[in-house]
């Protein structure tokens, strides 16, 4: 059995886009965003989410078999994700640009996904796992639950948070989160596209 290494990631890393749209290719609300257009659409939000952690708080962690690059958390932390998607905020420079790229349709339906989101988050401060991927050539190899557990040890020593919150549009999902004790705090339909949305309190 290989390693596996958690470590912070530096958004230059070639293997991101590989390793993000690989793992997203039939992911329901990944083609629900984007239809024919994913291949284009997903390098632009890959994009986006870079600069998102090279000028704010959020953060990648990346998890590392026998020195590669295979899976990806995208986390969001208390501060950020508490306030996110304030619709008082004005699109930075880098968002106008993305809209531009996948198009009004395309941003129409990630804005009604990101208001299901804001509508469903916890109340209490938390981290937010916005997107986590494993390349499928790796995916049942411990990547996730390694990336998962490095998550919620940073919000357990984080005084002002009280758990992990994410969601998922597949079932079989919903099963894996739970053994991590992730609970079901919530589901909505978008369209087509069912949500489940949880949350993991800290332990102790």
């Amino acid at each position: 059995m290989s390693t596996i290494e958690i470590k912070s990631l530096d958004t230059k890393d070639e293997n991101i886009i590989e390793i993000f749209s690989s793992a997203f290719e039939n992911y329901p609300l990944m083609q629900f965003f984007f239809r024919d257009a994913y291949k284009q659409s997903i390098k632009h939000l890959i994009e986006l989410m870079c600069h998102e952690v090279s000028v704010g708080d959020s953060f990648f962690l990346g998890g590392f078999a026998e020195g590669k690059l295979q899976g990806i958390a995208f986390v969001t932390p208390p501060e950020k994700a508490n306030n996110d998607g304030d619709a008082q905020s004005k699109p930075t420079p880098s968002e106008e640009e993305f809209a531009r790229l996948i198009g009004e349709e395309a941003l129409m339906r990630m804005e009604g996904y990101l208001n299901l989101k804001k509508a469903n988050k916890p109340n209490q401060p938390h981290f937010y796992i916005n997107i986590l991927a494993v390349h499928p050539q790796s995916q049942k190899k411990g990547i996730g639950s390694a990336l998962l557990s490095q998550v919620h040890q940073i919000s357990e020593e984080n005084s002002e948070s009280r758990g992990v919150a994410l969601d998922t549009q597949i079932q079989s999902n919903v099963d894996y989160y739970q053994h991590f004790n992730y609970g079901i705090s919530s589901t909505a339909e978008l369209e087509n596209v069912q949500n489940w949305f949880m949350f993991r309190p800290d332990v102790g």
